[in-house]
């Protein structure tokens, strides 16, 4: 009789035990695993980070094609080519003075 009770008591513990461990992994896996919150709120701050340098980059692009738009034949304008002559060549006419200040 005694010796069904120690079995007894054993199994239940061991279920106990072994549930307490399934729970344990189970647990483990939604805040550590690979699709765990963490993951999921790290995989949201990367795609918030990606989207502003798409962004960006899609700001720069549209920059770049109405400057390339400005320089075509069509569309070509002498004040901004003597603009960018100026700023780019360094070039002067001679009617104009340059001021050099040195710091």
């Amino acid at each position: 009789m005694n010796n069904y009770l120690i079995r007894k008591n054993f199994v239940s513990n061991s279920i106990t035990i072994l549930g307490f461990i399934i729970f344990i992994f189970f647990i483990s896996h939604i805040f550590f695993g690979e699709r765990s919150i963490w993951k999921i709120f790290s995989l949201n701050s990367k795609i918030s980070i990606a989207k502003n340098e798409y962004n960006t980059l899609i700001n720069n692009k549209k920059n770049i094609m109405n400057e390339i738009n400005l320089l075509r034949d069509n569309n070509l304008d002498s004040d901004y080519i003597t603009e960018i002559s100026y700023d780019l060549l360094g070039l002067i006419q001679s009617d104009q003075i340059v001021i050099d200040i040195k710091k």
